[in-house]
């Protein structure tokens, strides 16, 4: 086993309906790298996404994250050492921001005060305001609202964090901002990061290295 590698995938099938999305594909990941997955529309980087996370299963083939191979019985405690980030939207509409935030912390049982203080450390450092923290999602820009998942994604202090096109809603400048917020934190962190992009630009901007599917 390579302890260097954070995310080790084994000759991944996966299909939808008999429709074979994924077939044999095999990737690792290196523990601090920054791997863009690009490719067409229906290629199966989001299905890759979420077979990292657990969310499905790989129908042949195996995952590992950290020599650990995910299973039915492990991949609780597996995703709650992950961060996951999508579009803005994802938010929970009904819990306020500093709820969405601190989501999370909640699922790992972590003391209301350490919360307040992980997330009093984040705010600055994603440009948000205090007195953003008792809005709800849709009293947000769509570029606050993704400010809002990356603190979600990255309170709990993850060893890998997965995003699925987090800025492909935003405008072009607000997008530019948080891809350098998010290389920002990459450099800060050294934490795994696996993105899914349809912009080679952005795969470019942002990644240590680019997995075209």
């Amino acid at each position: 086993m390579n302890k260097d590698i954070a995310i080790s995938v084994k000759n991944v099938s996966f299909a939808y309906d008999k429709e074979l999305i994924l077939k044999n594909l095999s990737l690792d990941v290196k523990k601090g790298s920054f791997v863009c997955l690009t490719g067409e529309s229906g290629c199966g980087k989001s299905t890759l996404i979420r077979l990292i996370n657990g969310l499905l299963l790989p129908q042949e083939g195996s995952i590992e994250i950290n020599q650990n191979t995910i299973s039915p019985q492990n991949i609780i405690a597996i995703r709650r050492n992950m961060g996951y980030i999508l579009q803005g939207n994802s938010l929970f509409p009904h819990l306020t921001v500093y709820q969405n935030m601190k989501f999370c912390l909640d699922l790992q049982k972590i003391d209301a005060e350490s919360s307040k203080k992980y997330i009093d450390e984040l705010l600055p450092i994603v440009h948000l305001p205090k007195n953003i923290l008792n809005k709800f999602p849709n009293e947000l820009s769509g570029g606050q609202k993704q400010r809002v998942g990356i603190i979600r994604g990255i309170a709990h202090k993850p060893d890998i964090i997965l995003m699925d096109e987090p800025f492909s809603a935003l405008d072009s400048n607000t997008r530019s901002d948080l891809q350098d917020l998010v290389k920002s934190i990459h450099n800060l962190t050294k934490t795994t990061f696996v993105m899914v992009t349809h912009s080679l630009p952005e795969a470019e901007k942002l990644g240590t290295s680019i997995f075209k599917m």
